[in-house]
Formats: structure tokens, C-alpha cells, sequence
């Protein structure tokens, strides 16, 4: 096979389409790291050196191929609550109190689990200057959408009677996470990966309303040579070529439900787009599930460029270290 790749070269090679060695493995590594730091997860946040410390000892353990800076649905509720009239005081802890799983976790958020938006930052910073020149970090934001769904559940519409008022919600939120964006940008981040926490209703024709504040986000990232994952943890199998039309570089497909789209068919639209995809893929801890990760790294291999691979949701502080390492060197020496 030759020489093996960094991540970093790995990652290039991804992004330029070109034949990989192996898909790159990207788990959505983050409460978990306090494990690998041997603290409880709040303590972790409470400090950016910690926390920072915490997810570098995370990849160096188990030795996967990109860092993200943290995987929170909720991050800049509290932002938003300061900014504008429309989004309620105490958005964060209103938003966390209804109750509900997320679809990042499959577990209830507590408000004392979401950290300041300036520690992510502060952590992000030091993590690529330590490990930025060989291991890929990635800026993690919540979308628009994601945030704007947050803030008013039941009554979140993009129909086109209920897009005029949307569309100045949503227009105020991109203000916010572009400023996030641009912050990120200027500590030269391999990437910006958008979480899409739901977009099961979500049609084609409401997808086309609300393409323009993602073309913002294109744009930006284009002018910083910054790469764009989309990030869909529930999502609709039937309109996967409609999130491919959105623009970025990438698209992530989370969730148990990913086992059930057809990689073929992934492919056709990867090479129709020009865009990389992200599936997940189980932990092989039981004979199904095995079969299955074997299945899913077999099709991946067979494609030969443009796919990555990552966790079905955020990895749980309970996930065995066996089962991650065995994951890990699976899909890392194919």
C-alpha cells in the first residue's frame, strides 16, 4: 500500500477527490474526552487548557484523524438571547427545561453542560497550535436552522406563508454565527462543521428559501480557504439530493439511519456534486453491528475517494475504550 498518509495529507486528498488509503475517521469526540482526562465533564469546561488538554489526549489516544472543537446543539442560544428582542430572556435554560432528547446525544442537555462560547474559542486556538501543523481541527457552529428550530419549536415553519417572518429570524441568527464563523476562520481551522440538529420535514422547496444565508456562509469560507461539512443528524433518506444542493464542501448523514442509505447511490451523487459525505457507521461490539461496520467500511473502500466515516451520535461518557479503539484501528488499518 505504501507509505502511510498523515491526517493532514489525508485530509487534502479527501477534499481534492482524490484516491484515499482509507477513509479518514472523524468520531464526534467531545463530553467523552473527560473521560480520557480523568475528570467529570463539567470540570473539563471549566477551564480552556483543561478542556483543550482533554480533547488532545482524546485523539492521541486512540489516534483517529480530525479534532472538533467541541459538539454542543445549544452553544449560542445565549448569544442570541443578548442580541435580539425577539428570542426570549433565558433562552438557553427555557430551550433546555422543555425536556426532550437531542438528536446530537440521544439524552437530555442540562444547562450546566453547555459552556461559554469564549472557552470553546480559547480552547479551539490552542489546539492548533499545538496540533494544528498534523492533525486537522474543526470549528464546530450550530446552523441557523438548528438554532432557530431550538428557539421556537413547535411553531418553527419555512412554508411559504411563515417565511417573510423566518426569513428576519434567521437572517439575525446568520449575523451571529458568521461573526463565529469569521472567528474561527482567523485561527485558521481546517474546517467549519455546521450542525443540523433536524431537518425531518424539512421539504425541496423550503430547502431553496433559505439557500441564500447558507451562500453567505460559502462565501466566507471560500475567502479563507476553510472547508464546509453540513452536518444532518435527522433528516430525511428521500431528499439526500437535496441536501447535496445546498453548496458545501461536505455533508454528514448521523444517525442510525445512515445504515440504511445506499452508498452506491451516495456515490453517484458525491461525483454528480462534487461533494465529500460523512456516514456513521456502529461500533462493532456484536456480531450484527460488526457485520454491519464491516459492510459499511467495505462499500467506503470500494468507492475509493470523497467519504469519511464518524460515530452515530456524540460518543457516550459510558462507550467502553475497547469499543472506540477497535474502531479506530478497523477503519485505520484496512
Amino acid at each position: 500500500m505504501g507509505k502511510k498518509k498523515s491526517p493532514k495529507r489525508l485530509w487534502k486528498d479527501l477534499f481534492d477527490h482524490k484516491a484515499l488509503q482509507r477513509p479518514l475517521f472523524i468520531p464526534l469526540v467531545y463530553s467523552y474526552a473527560s473521560r480520557i482526562g480523568r475528570m467529570p465533564f463539567q470540570e473539563m469546561l471549566s477551564d480552556s487548557t483543561r478542556f483543550a488538554k482533554a480533547l488532545m489526549s482524546a485523539q492521541e489516544l486512540f489516534g483517529y484523524d480530525a479534532v472538533l472543537s467541541h459538539y454542543d446543539p445549544y452553544l449560542e442560544l445565549e448569544l442570541l438571547g443578548r442580541s435580539f428582542e425577539w428570542v426570549p430572556k433565558g433562552v438557553k435554560e427555557m430551550v433546555l427545561s422543555s425536556g426532550g432528547k437531542s438528536a446530537v446525544t440521544d439524552r437530555e442537555i442540562i444547562v450546566a453542560e453547555v459552556p461559554p462560547v469564549n472557552l470553546i474559542f480559547d480552547a479551539a486556538a490552542e489546539m492548533r497550535e499545538v496540533i494544528g501543523q498534523d492533525i486537522p481541527v474543526i470549528g464546530v457552529v450550530n446552523s441557523p436552522v438548528t438554532l432557530l428550530r431550538a428557539i421556537l419549536r413547535d411553531r418553527f415553519s419555512l412554508k411559504e406563508a411563515d417565511f417573510p417572518e423566518a426569513k428576519v429570524f434567521l437572517n439575525d441568527i446568520q449575523g451571529i454565527v458568521l461573526d463565529l464563523v469569521k472567528a474561527y476562520c482567523n485561527l485558521r481551522v481546517d474546517a467549519i462543521w455546521l450542525i443540523e440538529e433536524d431537518w425531518e420535514g424539512i421539504e425541496a422547496s423550503e430547502v431553496e428559501r433559505i439557500k441564500p444565508i447558507y451562500q453567505t456562509f460559502w462565501n466566507v469560507l471560500d475567502y479563507f480557504d476553510v472547508r464546509s461539512i453540513m452536518a444532518f443528524h435527522r433528516y430525511d433518506i428521500a431528499e439526500l439530493e437535496t441536501y447535496f444542493s445546498i453548496g458545501a464542501d461536505a455533508v454528514f448523514f448521523a444517525g442510525a439511519q445512515a445504515y440504511d442509505i445506499e452508498l452506491e447511490k451516495l456515490s453517484v451523487l458525491m461525483e454528480r456534486n462534487e461533494i465529500c459525505a460523512g456516514v456513521a457507521c456502529p461500533f462493532p461490539d456484536s456480531a450484527d453491528r460488526s457485520a454491519l461496520f464491516d459492510s459499511i467500511l467495505s462499500q467506503v473502500m470500494d468507492a475509493g475517494s470523497g467519504f469519511f466515516l464518524s460515530t452515530p451520535l456524540e460518543v457516550a461518557l459510558d462507550t467502553p475504550i475497547e469499543s472506540l479503539t477497535e474502531m479506530v484501528e478497523r477503519i485505520t488499518e484496512p
